[in-house]
């Protein structure tokens, strides 16, 4: 319907009553409070959304009733069968969305008024990808005056970005080079303070400790990378929307020093996955070495073995004898190295070009992050036109994509080691 020059279109009208019931939905999960039962506050953009579905349509003389928000059920898990009852929540937000209706005329102008302007006078920021990104925002930053070369938003993490607005706000800085070190504060304030000294002087640190600290463990060592695919609408029995499941994971294994093996799987069936990439990791990580398990960043190989073990109960055990043998790199990257060049990222992709720069993450063929290692999943698994010549290409790029991941965690280890770069065999 169109109403005072704008345009909506309902999900969902509803006969309740005499009435609609206008429900909207989102691919949002319900927001819940940290007990994960009591609703909590549904997002400012989704009311603003269902406020002006419903300008809209009462102003084209459609009776309107409840207003809801129908939003995805991360607690519920598909019973399999088809079955998706339960796969959403609905959420009432009548009052809410009755209460924005007023501003929707004053929206109105002013795109109006944007749209007979000229550019905003407006740089760049958090605006731009908040609550989603904008599709000019590649052109708009092309208009953005020149920057500092260290800006002082390389400090890293949630406290560190918090620390930065600070500091600008407050004190004008631009560049990380400008507070003075007692300036840079926190639970992170030697991290922040090691990255300003690199900077400036436009060398590396790196600080003593993390070799006694790797050569004290033990071999076998494995390292370790998973890759998963998270459906909004669970395809498999057991799994909630969005829930990590893995279908590819890499490790090379080092037996003694120097000595290294590479076991791989991938499961491009279209099939769940889970129970072939548990037996496929009971065969190749024995349960019972008591080797550490190396990963960059243990949350998520963690959060995706715990998932594993609460859906196939028989392997549970195993699956948490390997979780409590995981070894993150990640915090002691973080703790004793830091280089211009990582430009306050601590990921593996920003770490390995300064350590190993010809191991190039953006030389390997279209899988070269996360993200598109799900989409080649998809096309491998779920698009009917891709030919098995594709589907083979896909999968060659998939394993050499995870295959880099963990030998870049090799990598790693060994430079933290002061133990020079590993030998690579031929053909892993």
């Amino acid at each position: 319907m169109a109403h005072g020059g704008l345009y909506a279109r309902a999900d969902a009208l509803l006969p309740e009553g005499g009435r609609y019931l206008l429900r909207e939905t989102k691919a949002s999960t319900f927001p819940l409070e940290k007990d994960k039962v009591t609703p909590a506050d549904p997002e400012d953009h989704h009311l603003n959304d269902v406020a002006i579905q419903a300008w809209v349509m009462e102003g084209s003389g459609l009776p309107l009733g409840r207003l809801e928000l129908n939003l995805l059920n991360n607690q519920w898990r598909y019973p399999g069968g088809g079955d998706y009852g339960g796969l959403f929540r609905q959420l009432d937000v009548t009052g809410e969305a009755h209460a924005r209706k007023a501003n929707v005329p004053g929206w109105i102008a002013g795109a109006r008024a944007v749209l007979a302007g000229g550019m905003p006078d407006m740089q760049t920021g958090r605006h731009c990808t908040e609550p989603y990104p904008c599709p000019f925002r590649p052109y708009c930053k092309t208009l953005d005056p020149p920057g500092p070369e260290h800006p002082i938003e390389l400090l890293p993490g949630s406290a560190g970005k918090g620390l930065a607005k600070k500091l600008r706000e407050n004190q004008g800085y631009t560049s990380i080079l400008e507070p003075h070190p007692n300036e840079l504060t926190g639970a992170q304030a030697a991290l922040y303070r090691r990255i300003q000294a690199a900077h400036r002087t436009g060398e590396p640190v790196f600080e003593p400790g993390s070799d006694e600290l790797l050569n004290a463990l033990p071999y076998p060592r494995y390292f370790f990378d998973f890759e998963g695919i998270d459906f909004p609408v669970p395809r498999w029995a057991g799994v909630r929307p969005y829930e990590q499941v893995p279908f590819q994971w890499s490790c090379h294994i080092e037996r003694a020093p120097g000595v290294f093996e590479h076991e791989e799987f991938l499961d491009l069936t279209g099939n769940d996955p889970s129970l072939a990439c548990i037996q496929r990791m009971l065969h190749a990580i024995n349960p019972d070495d008591g080797g550490p398990i190396f990963v960059h960043y243990k949350t998520y190989e963690e959060g995706r073995l715990k998932d594993l073990g609460l859906r196939h109960p028989e392997h549970e055990g195993a699956l948490l004898e390997y979780i409590g043998r995981l070894f993150d790199l990640h915090p002691v990257v973080k703790n004793h190295y830091y280089h211009p060049r990582m430009r306050g990222s601590f990921s593996i992709k920003n770490v390995l070009p300064v350590i190993a720069p010809e191991l190039r993450y953006d030389e390997l063929d279209e899988v070269q992050e996360g993200t598109a290692a799900q989409v080649a999943y998809l096309y491998a698994t779920l698009d009917p036109n891709t030919t098995p010549e594709r589907k083979a290409e896909l999968e060659a790029r998939l394993r050499a994509y995870c295959r880099q991941d963990t030998w870049a965690m090799v990598e790693v280890t060994y430079f933290l080691s002061r133990s020079g770069r590993p030998q690579r065999p031929d053909g892993m």
